[in-house]
C-alpha cells in the first residue's frame, strides 16, 4: 500500500502572496474611491479623535 504524499503548506509563499495582494489593494484604493476617500479619511480621523477623547476622560477618572 502506497502512502499518499500530502503537500505541505508553505507559509512563506502564502505570506508573500498576501503581502502582494494587500499592497495592490492599498495602491488601488485611491483610484477606486476617488473623492469619497477624503470623506472616509476625515470620518475615520473624527471617530479616532472621539475615541481618544473618551479614553483620555476614562484614564483621568481612573487616575484621580
Amino acid at each position: 500500500m502506497k502512502k499518499l504524499a500530502v503537500p505541505k503548506l508553505d507559509v512563506t509563499t502564502l505570506t508573500s502572496n498576501l503581502l502582494i495582494i494587500s499592497a495592490v489593494a492599498a495602491a488601488s484604493t485611491p483610484v477606486l474611491l476617488g473623492d469619497r476617500l477624503v470623506v472616509i479619511v476625515s470620518d475615520v480621523v473624527r471617530q479616532g479623535s472621539i475615541l481618544l477623547q473618551g479614553l483620555s476622560i476614562s484614564l483621568q477618572r481612573l487616575l484621580s
